[in-house]
């Protein structure tokens, strides 16, 4: 009788040290067998999976500990819990009346696997889909804007992109980066006439790094917001990756500590860093980068 083989090592932890250090030696099954095994299933072959699960397994695990906690706190179903506290739906690019029926359908899912963290991870590979043509239109490297509201204010966005080989904020990347911004406000001034504010609400903004791109004005204007957070993008949730969009296991580990702290009201408060809120007039904006 054939002997049955073990759980093969799945190729992603070849590429990722902190994941291949879990394993003893390179014949090991992979810890985390039944989470490869599901996404391993939907896509048809291991690489193929592989190329999810890495982040998958840390940074979405992360969010739905943190919406189980929540839920348990607030006294809600976990898919209440998901829908207000993760930014799950912006990465499984799910947002707007596009995506609503998806989404929906998604946390009717995960509230069926409330009890199969494994299942619930695979879940968010099932339901990832592309972004549209128009959030690509809106993106300029790292930057990326939202339409003027009713008030004319526009929200910027950075996020960093795939395939790059060092820190979107390193100083030999300041000009890059300025770059992005100039592209960005340049197709703005073109294509936007109601703008007439820009604004941004992130945790970057405590870095100077960060800060030192824009205009002045601008970044003197940072200040702690005076309204409460959401939890649904990457203003606040974006601290736990790095430019490699890897979980930070330092930040990891001081969220999950933190989570025994957390007030219904104030979800937000548990992070290591608060998002901050900048603001200034568009003029300051186009005198710069126009």
């Amino acid at each position: 009788m054939r002997r049955q083989s073990k759980w093969p090592v799945a190729p992603y932890c070849k590429a990722a040290t902190a994941h291949q250090n879990w394993h003893k030696t390179p014949d090991d099954p992979c810890p985390d067998r039944e989470l490869a095994r599901l996404l391993s299933a939907r896509s048809g072959s291991w690489q193929d999976g592989a190329n999810v699960i890495f982040m998958l397994e840390d940074y979405f695990s992360l969010q739905l500990k943190f919406a189980t906690h929540y839920a348990a706190k607030a006294a809600v179903p976990l898919d209440v819990a998901i829908d207000r506290c993760t930014n799950l739906r912006r990465r499984l690019n799910l947002w707007g009346d596009t995506g609503a029926s998806r989404w929906k359908l998604f946390l009717n899912r995960v509230k069926s696997a409330v009890d199969n963290r494994a299942e619930q991870v695979a879940l968010c590979a099932d339901f990832q889909q592309s972004l549209s043509y128009i959030e690509v239109k809106r993106s300029f490297g790292c930057f990326s804007y939202d339409p003027p509201d009713a008030y004319g204010t526009l929200r910027i966005h950075f996020v960093a992109p795939d395939g790059i080989n060092s820190s979107p904020l390193a100083i030999e990347n300041s000009s890059a980066r300025r770059a992005d911004l100039q592209e960005l406000i340049s197709h703005v001034q073109r294509t936007e006439p109601r703008a007439t504010t820009v604004r941004g609400v992130s945790w970057l903004y405590n870095l100077q790094a960060y800060k030192r791109l824009f205009p002045t004005a601008y970044s003197a204007s940072v200040q702690s917001a005076r309204f409460p957070l959401h939890l649904n993008g990457s203003s606040t949730w974006g601290q736990v990756l790095n430019w490699r969009q890897e979980v930070k296991p330092d930040v990891r580990d001081q969220l999950l500590v933190r989570l025994n702290d957390m007030e219904v009201a104030t979800p937000w408060l548990v992070f290591p860093l608060q998002a901050l809120v900048a603001t200034s007039q568009i003029e300051v904006f186009y005198d710069q980068f126009t």
